[in-house]
């Protein structure tokens, strides 16, 4: 860390009633980027009093750190959404149940539970189908295979009879010579 970023530090904790910061050295001081801080005041209108300069940035006292810090808290420790927060800080800092309640993670275990279900029964489906389909494979080609068999053998015999055929012929021809 830098001697100036230090001295920062020092001062904020000496003097943090009286002393006013900028977005960044505030969000330096809670361990927060400036664009969450800005985010949080964006989201959280009127809820991170600020001081706005004649330059108009926004500055803060030890009022406004403190809020960001019970933001930071609520945020990042016990989970509370930006709309859970601004409730929180709306209705005087009234604890606030988690936006699900117990009958809807009941219902979407259920239903969580009937996808499971499904999940399997359609694995189980595809399973079948695979089967179904390699069977219908292996039938058509057996068909084939006998078809082709069938068809070499048919071009075989057809060959053979065109050669006896021609064989015939031959001896006709050669006697039709002799004895003409």
């Amino acid at each position: 860390m830098c001697e100036s970023e230090n001295q920062g530090s020092n001062n904020i904790n000496e003097n943090q009633s009286e002393m006013l910061l900028t977005v960044k050295e505030v969000a330096h001081h809670i361990n927060e980027s400036p664009h969450v801080i800005r985010n949080w005041m964006r989201e959280l209108k009127g809820h991170v009093p600020t001081h706005k300069g004649d330059n108009n940035y926004h500055y803060f006292n030890k009022i406004s750190i403190d809020r960001l810090l019970l933001i930071k808290k609520l945020s990042r420790e016990q989970g509370y959404s930006l709309r859970q927060i601004q409730h929180y800080l709306t209705t005087g800092e009234d604890p606030l149940d988690p936006e699900i309640k117990s009958d809807n993670q009941d219902m979407i275990l259920q239903e969580l539970k009937e996808i499971k279900e499904d999940l399997k029964n359609q694995k189980q489906f595809n399973q079948a189908l695979i089967h179904k389909l390699d069977e219908q494979n292996q039938y058509i080609n057996d068909s084939i295979n006998r078809r082709d068999q069938q068809l070499m053998k048919t071009l075989q015999e057809m060959q053979q009879a065109r050669i006896e055929a021609s064989a015939t012929n031959e001896k006709k021809g050669f006697w039709r010579k002799i004895f003409k």
